[in-house]
């Protein structure tokens, strides 16, 4: 398949995407972006070894409907990219698109993806977002500070309690 075949993919998978969402146009969308190591064998095109994987592969980057599990997008990269490379740029259409419909947005990931370009994309789009940061020295002395508050608040239950920042992202969407 050369890059033209996998547009028209694309564009296809989009068109079967916007029918389902036309006949029942969600109010919010949990956007879960994911990345992965897709192992290669033999002498595929652009394949690279990954240190973090220990394996030779693409890195590829998706995005899946949170609430559902559909994959709402993918793209297959080099190997050896972190996985905030370009995240920004790959989510960018799918917020905008959302943000035009009316449909709210709230986006999850893991620590990779911690990046001021994607931060700032979630914010221009008016996209929630909960991304987790590593430990770090920096963190580590807030949380000391908040420890007795955080035993005390979860003393009693510790399934229900969450933490947010800057937005009620579960509550919102236990509540709708």
């Amino acid at each position: 398949m050369d890059a033209d075949t996998l547009m028209r993919f694309d564009a296809i998978d989009t068109v079967l995407r916007d029918i389902v969402y036309f006949l029942k146009c969600p109010e919010h969308m949990l956007l879960d972006l994911d990345s992965t190591l897709f192992e290669t064998y033999g002498k595929q095109e652009d394949e690279v070894f990954n240190f973090h994987y220990q394996a030779h592969g693409y890195h590829l980057l998706l995005c899946y409907d949170g609430m559902i599990g559909n994959l709402l997008k993918a793209k297959l990269r080099d190997g050896t990219l972190h996985c905030s490379n370009a995240a920004d740029k790959f989510m960018e259409p799918l917020l905008q698109k959302y943000m035009e419909r009316g449909i709210k947005t709230y986006l999850c990931g893991e620590s990779g993806f911690s990046s001021p370009k994607l931060y700032k994309t979630c914010e221009r789009n008016d996209c929630s977002h909960a991304i987790r940061l590593k430990q770090n020295s920096l963190l580590v002395p807030l949380a000391l500070n908040k420890e007795e508050d955080l035993y005390k608040a979860t003393q009693e239950d510790q399934i229900s309690y969450a933490v947010t920042y800057g937005i009620k992202l579960f509550s919102d969407l236990k509540n709708s």
